[in-house]
């Protein structure tokens, strides 16, 4: 067998600090200034949004959702209103209607941003902490080589938790409760 295949298949899931791997980030991080001004760009976009409220579940569930579907039948509402304001009722302005439409449009265009940027902040966590657990399987695998026994032997409980499997107790029999 050639060294290509004895490595390739005594790989571990822990990726490499090589240029050649398809790991990202192995010569990335923040300085402190560039986290900083991350989080700083984050806040300044919280302040020119529009103050927006939480909805609890259940509110979320009880709102009318205004879906790919229902799009059609808002604008054809809308182009109504725009032809014939006396359609609405007094208590409703055509040019509320026209500014939340608007509204509407330009919250979904910084969504389809913000989501794109969720995203890809979510498999760069899923990366990073691949990495980070592998290494720290791999060391945990290491201390409990013979050379490594004596030392560490609080770490090495600790992590010990993290693999520990919880016995179940078994089930009262309900016959025996009689």
């Amino acid at each position: 067998m050639s060294n290509e295949a004895i490595n390739s298949t005594a790989s571990t899931s822990v990726v490499e600090d090589n240029p050649g791997s398809k790991y990202p980030f192995s010569a990335v991080s923040f300085t402190v200034e560039q986290l900083a001004s991350t989080i700083n760009t984050i806040n300044q976009l919280k302040g020119i949004l529009p103050p927006m409220p939480g909805l609890t579940p259940l509110e979320r569930q009880r709102m009318s959702k205004l879906g790919s579907k229902s799009r059609g039948f808002t604008d054809a509402a809308l182009e109504a209103a725009k032809t014939d304001p006396g359609i609405l009722p007094q208590s409703i302005s055509l040019d509320t209607f026209v500014s939340q439409d608007r509204l509407l449009r330009d919250l979904s265009l910084v969504q389809t941003h913000v989501t794109e940027l969720k995203s890809r902040l979510d498999d760069a966590l899923l990366l990073v902490g691949n990495y980070v657990f592998g290494v720290a399987r791999t060391a945990y695998t290491l201390m409990k080589t013979d050379a490594a026994k004596a030392k560490l032997q609080e770490q090495k409980e600790v992590m010990r938790q993290r693999f520990a499997s919880r016995r179940r107790e078994p089930a009262a029999d309900p016959v025996s409760n009689s």
